[in-house]
């Protein structure tokens, strides 16, 4: 009598292989849609400043570029787990490292510079919202015919990449650079905003 579940296993890997004969399913293919995501968060923070005629951009070094850093590895990331068969622990270490370097540098910021008095929040962690809502929703046709062997790991690295996405397109829009308000409304945020929908978008990638 056949296990169902190997039944099932068996079916998965002789579709994931067809899509790959058609060109539907390909590292390369993925990972230039995370980078072009990736552009479209730039693009997309660059669009509403010229339109609300208010530039905040103040350079590309070093916040911006270390954000750039950590969605381009998590993008390769996230092309490596589209497959089921794949299970590098490095994946896991590596994701940890792409978002840490960019929070490791904003916390040094904040221990060296807080001030209580001048704490900030502002709109900033509704605009990563809603921004990662629009970046999600383009990313969906990416990630639709993922199936990875770990989905818990799957679906933080690409929450993790889609907040970097945002956090590049709040570059544009948010005009405080104070250390103690991008830690707490950017970075804390962020963390807060994946939590938040981890477990529901970890669902997808089970299969």
């Amino acid at each position: 009598m056949s296990n169902p579940k190997n039944d099932k296993t068996d079916e998965l890997i002789r579709t994931l292989s067809a899509d790959l004969q058609k060109g539907s399913l390909n590292f390369n293919i993925l990972f230039l849609s995370w980078l072009g995501l990736l552009v479209s968060g730039l693009l997309l923070g660059w669009s509403v400043s010229l339109l609300t005629n208010r530039p905040a951009f103040s350079g590309w070094w070093p916040e911006p570029a270390l954000v750039i850093i950590w969605g381009v590895i998590t993008g390769y990331l996230l092309s490596k787990t589209a497959y089921p068969e794949e299970s590098s622990i490095w994946i896991f270490w590596g994701a940890g490292a792409a978002i840490f370097l960019w929070i490791g540098f904003n916390l040094f910021q904040f221990a060296s510079d807080f001030h209580i008095e001048h704490v900030h929040i502002g709109p900033c962690p509704v605009i990563l919202a809603g921004s990662s809502l629009v970046l999600g929703g383009i990313g969906w046709f990416a990630i639709r015919k993922m199936a990875s062997s770990r989905p818990g790991l799957s679906a933080f690295l690409f929450l993790s990449f889609i907040f970097a996405a945002s956090n590049l397109c709040l570059k544009f829009l948010c005009p405080v650079q104070e250390p103690s308000h991008v830690f707490l409304a950017h970075v804390l945020a962020s963390l807060a905003w994946i939590l938040i929908f981890w477990i529901p978008l970890k669902k997808k990638f089970v299969w």
